[in-house]
């Protein structure tokens, strides 16, 4: 009997996989090495995404894990906003004091994702990394203000979440690249000094998310929401307000949502819904979020 690389259809074993050779660095730089120097590596975090891959036939040659690397792991926060490491679980991330406390809607949504088992050992990075539509970290990161921060053999670069869609990374199966060069993401970086509040919408999953988010600005209020789907990525739509308190929005949510969803483009379709049905639905997806800020 031969053996041969599963692709999906039998799913993977320690018999399947080709041999590897694991490697622990201690540092960013050290792993951005590795990723640079090997012949087929793969990065290891949380691990929950790299089964599935693995069943979709990714053979590493390294396995990079980052289990060492403590930067990675960590959260701070400075007047303007938190950093979060790439590393960091969906759980310990979405129970941090200081994520609590500087942005509690991120930290409620960020807790409801994934199972209970994932959430202790998926991370946050390899949620984003992974570049699934249908994982949630990428529509709650669009809808702040956020960047994700790479280490690159040129030094650290920044980018909006919407570059993992938009095509600047790829290689992101094996070798993930920024540009054309190896790229580490480390951290993600959120502003939360104006932040008013934010949301996440997922009844209507996997037919139809969205996440938003408000500012206060200096001409008033600002509304950003990302919408989503299974199989579509997430598209941002953002929308100046008159508004200047949360009543006023609260009052005048119909409108908004109205105002808001009639940005979202007429390609936005995919075999499950039309653009019509996801401008209706989201336009009553997203009234319902505004009103319900008349409680925070």
């Amino acid at each position: 009997m031969q053996l041969v690389a599963s692709a999906g259809l039998v799913p993977t074993s320690a018999r399947t996989l080709s041999p590897f050779t694991l490697c622990r660095p201690r540092s960013a730089a050290a792993a951005l090495g590795l990723l640079r120097d090997g012949e087929q590596p793969v990065l290891l975090a949380g691990g929950t995404d790299l089964v599935a891959s693995f069943n979709e036939g990714l053979q590493p040659r390294e396995l990079i894990t980052l289990a060492g690397v403590t930067e990675l792991h960590q959260i701070s926060a400075d007047g303007r906003g938190l950093r979060i490491g790439a590393a960091v679980s969906h759980h310990s991330g979405s129970g941090h004091e200081a994520l609590r406390l500087r942005a509690p809607g991120f930290a409620r949504d960020w807790s409801r994702i994934a199972s209970p088992r994932i959430r202790l050992t998926g991370t946050l990075g390899g949620n984003l990394m992974a570049r699934r539509t249908r994982y949630e970290a990428a529509l709650l990161l669009s809808s702040l203000d956020v960047r994700l921060e790479f280490l690159t053999p040129q030094g650290a670069v920044q980018c909006p979440p919407q570059a993992l869609w938009q095509g600047a990374l790829g290689g992101l199966d094996q070798r993930p690249t920024l540009a054309g060069t190896p790229a580490l993401l480390t951290h993600i970086v959120i502003d939360t000094h104006n932040l008013l509040a934010s949301f996440h919408e997922r009844s209507l999953r996997p037919l139809l998310t969205l996440a938003g988010a408000l500012r206060r600005g200096a001409n008033g209020l600002r509304l950003r929401c990302a919408v989503a789907t299974e199989y579509l990525a997430p598209v941002v739509l953002e929308l100046a307000l008159s508004s200047n308190t949360l009543a006023q929005v609260v009052a005048q949510a119909a409108p908004i949502a109205e105002a808001l969803m009639a940005q979202l483009p007429d390609d936005f379709n995919d075999p499950a819904l039309s653009c019509d049905y996801a401008r209706a639905a989201g336009t009553a997806l997203l009234r319902r979020q505004l009103q319900g800020l008349a409680d925070v």
